[in-house]
């Protein structure tokens, strides 16, 4: 993918590039035509204004001793002729090729020949040009030849061009820097994803550590961490609840097990069909709890990542309560017991929970405290507002648990030691965190003020 995003901006820069240079070298080289075709045309008016003095006075020494003073000076051959062809004057070799008898016969019928080609690299070393020499402005009486030497502006044509390229290739060597840079920072957040991919495929911990790039694929990468956590916390769930279900559930079924063997198949005893029974209702209640549990946190999980699953789905979850109306079930069942529960604020208030769950989860609550804090304890549920969030409080004032004890409260199928002996399956918590996660609420687990255990939901406030 890297070579992909680079080949593209390597190609637009070096046309970039070469759409500079390009012209810049064209430039240069006109420049240094232009330059040396003014220097040669000086001398040609030179040479041409002596020639017609020597053909008028018939005297060619002073036109023989500038060519040669020009000979001496650019190393160029000249040679001037009169209209008969005969040679007037002239410095070098020159000689009377094809080419320079076609330029002479040019020129003396007075058409100048006065054009050098572009100096370039693979120019040659020399150019002829010719021009006429007029009499009378009109009738043309000698012609002069002269061989321009290319050689010098040709090397500094060279020279200028080779540091043009030079400033061509450190500009492509910048953009391929700059380009290597810029796309190790694009692709930085698709690293991370791959290396993540690659760690969860090897069930290793993802690092998605992508602190540079570009938003839209840091925004990705958060989405694909969201994504994993939501995957590595399903699976740990999903792992959790197989132990533990599979712990929880063989202690029931060995002793049925066991019973049924130590009975008699043809009088069974009384005693161990009742005991039977008795375990096989906790075995169904420990199933219908673990059910219980495996669909919120089902529930939760997929609330984690966005989205509603099953009866969430249409499930309102706004609505209005009060602390009163989620009490009024558990007045008669605590009075019965011996206890009492005493309700605190009266203010109907909008939650945005779902009805059915946070009854379920005061339900949990204040069964616990039934079965827990003792008989002739005080039950308190308070519900009041909290800035943007709802907070429902049950309290009681019975022995509560100690503070080891205490960090473990909520863990599947724990119990604390003082309660082993009363029916329960240690899902009741769990089950109370996993709903309040499901509906984008808090639930901790504190000592009360009064003593005892305290259970404190964090709702949000519904508008």
């Amino acid at each position: 993918m890297r070579l992909r995003v680079l080949l593209p901006l390597l190609v637009l820069g070096l046309l970039a590039v070469c759409a500079i240079v390009v012209p810049v070298a064209e430039g240069i080289a006109v420049s240094r035509t232009q330059q040396l075709t003014l220097q040669r045309a000086t001398a040609m008016d030179q040479i041409v204004q002596r020639a017609a003095a020597a053909v008028r006075d018939d005297d060619a020494d002073d036109l023989a001793r500038y060519l040669d003073r020009l000979h001496s000076t650019y190393g160029e051959a000249v040679l001037v002729v009169d209209a008969g062809g005969d040679v007037l004057a002239s410095a070098g070799d020159i000689g009377r090729g094809a080419e320079v008898e076609r330029l002479m016969l040019t020129a003396s019928r007075a058409v100048p020949q006065w054009s050098l080609p572009t100096v370039v690299p693979w120019s040659p070393d020399v150019a002829l040009v010719a021009e006429p020499v007029l009499a009378d402005a009109s009738v043309p009486v000698a012609a002069v030849v002269l061989a321009v030497d290319l050689t010098s502006a040709r090397a500094d044509v060279v020279r200028s061009w080779l540091l043009v390229a030079l400033a061509g290739l450190l500009g492509l060597a910048t953009l391929l820097v700059a380009s290597l840079q810029w796309t190790r920072w694009v692709l930085r957040p698709v690293r991370a994803l791959d290396a993540a991919a690659t760690a969860l495929a090897e069930h290793r911990d993802p690092d998605l550590r992508a602190e540079s790039g570009p938003p839209e694929l840091r925004t990705l990468t958060d989405s694909f961490r969201r994504m994993a956590s939501s995957v590595e916390d399903a699976l740990e769930q999903q792992r959790g609840f197989v132990a533990d279900a599979s712990h929880q559930l063989r202690n029931p079924l060995a002793a049925v097990r066991l019973r049924l063997d130590a009975s008699s198949r043809d009088a069974p005893d009384p005693e161990m069909l009742a005991a039977v029974d008795g375990d096989l209702d906790r075995l169904e209640r420990t199933v219908d709890r673990m059910l219980d549990l495996a669909d919120a946190e089902h529930r939760a999980t997929a609330e984690a990542s966005g989205r509603r699953s099953g009866f969430a789905e249409a499930s309102p979850r706004a609505h209005v309560t009060s602390a009163v109306a989620l009490a009024e079930p558990w007045m008669g069942r605590l009075a019965g017991t011996g206890q009492h529960l005493v309700v605190e604020g009266d203010d109907e208030l909008a939650v945005a929970c779902r009805r059915s769950d946070l009854e379920e989860m005061v339900e949990i609550a204040i069964d616990n405290a039934r079965k827990y804090a003792g008989e002739g304890a005080t039950v308190r549920l308070r519900l009041a507002r909290s800035g943007e969030r709802v907070v429902l409080t049950i309290a009681d004032d019975g022995p509560g648990l100690e503070a080891d004890d205490l960090a473990r409260a909520g863990t599947r199928f724990w119990r604390a030691s003082a309660h082993g002996g009363l029916p329960g399956t240690g899902l009741g918590l769990a089950i109370l965190r996993e709903l309040a996660r499901a509906n984008d609420a808090t639930a901790t687990v504190g000592v009360a003020d009064e003593g005892g255990l305290a259970v404190t939901l964090g709702l949000r406030a519904a508008s």
